[in-house]
């Protein structure tokens, strides 16, 4: 019994371990414990999760001290007008809030992409950073349609709700389907972005889901047959210097 404890406790450490693991796994319960309206335990879930996000996505993916600060600069703020948005709710709070939180996005965003790209092995980490990214991508598109509908009422359109009759919270888990069915290029239509801004950006993630898909994975897989190429011709090389092997 103590011996199935610390194999399955080793596995659970290495698979957190890693330089986006804790960011992975935030990013996917975020996902799954959507804003809804169903009370405050599992809204409380979700405030804790999406704190974890914060925090993982700074301190644990390996960004440069550049990266951090600047990053820390926008996070903090965007923390603090959302709890003070739970306390004292208001549509100032939260849109401040979402400018904040846009740009720290885009930061951390950017700086894992790079970080995918620039990585000249393919290991497990970096498939990992791939996924991160391409969350980062869909829940910053998520914020961007928010900002939108708050500045400009009517921006999006849906058959199941209005946005006047909903929470604040259920609005914004309503954006994150939209930005992942967006990101997806699935386009089931029962949200649709009705105003040219929204069009714009709803095109601009399409177009982002296609060629992110295309160019990172083509990226991963060119360097991943480099590699096994290079391991190839040094295999082929050891062998011809030891012909007794």
């Amino acid at each position: 019994m103590t011996k199935l404890i610390k194999f399955y406790t080793s596995k659970t450490f290495r698979v957190l371990s890693g330089y986006f693991s804790q960011l992975l796994l935030s990013l996917i319960l975020l996902f799954v414990f959507r804003p809804y309206d169903r009370g405050l335990i599992y809204s409380s879930i979700w405030q804790f999760v999406f704190l974890v996000v914060f925090l993982s996505a700074i301190f644990n993916c390996k960004h440069s001290r550049k990266v951090k600060i600047a990053a820390s600069c926008f996070a903090i703020p965007a923390l603090v007008f959302h709890f003070l948005h739970l306390a004292f709710p208001s549509t100032t709070f939260i849109i401040i809030f979402l400018v904040f939180v846009i740009i720290f996005t885009f930061i951390i965003t950017t700086s894992i992409i790079n970080q995918v790209v620039v990585n000249a092995r393919v290991r497990l980490e970096t498939l990992k950073g791939v996924v991160c990214a391409y969350f980062m991508v869909a829940f910053g598109f998520a914020f961007i349609y928010y900002l939108l509908d708050l500045v400009s009422p009517g921006t999006f359109h849906a058959d199941f709700f209005q946005a006047e009759t909903i929470s604040h919270s259920r609005y914004l888990s309503e954006m994150m389907y939209f930005s992942f069915v967006t990101l997806l290029t699935i386009g089931y239509g029962d949200i649709i972005a009705v105003k040219d801004v929204g069009q714009t950006f709803t095109i601009l993630e399409g177009i982002i889901g296609q060629f992110y898909i295309a160019i990172l994975v083509s990226r991963l897989v060119a360097v991943y047959s480099f590699f096994e190429h290079k391991l190839h011709l040094v295999a082929k090389s050891d062998a011809k210097k030891d012909p007794n092997g």
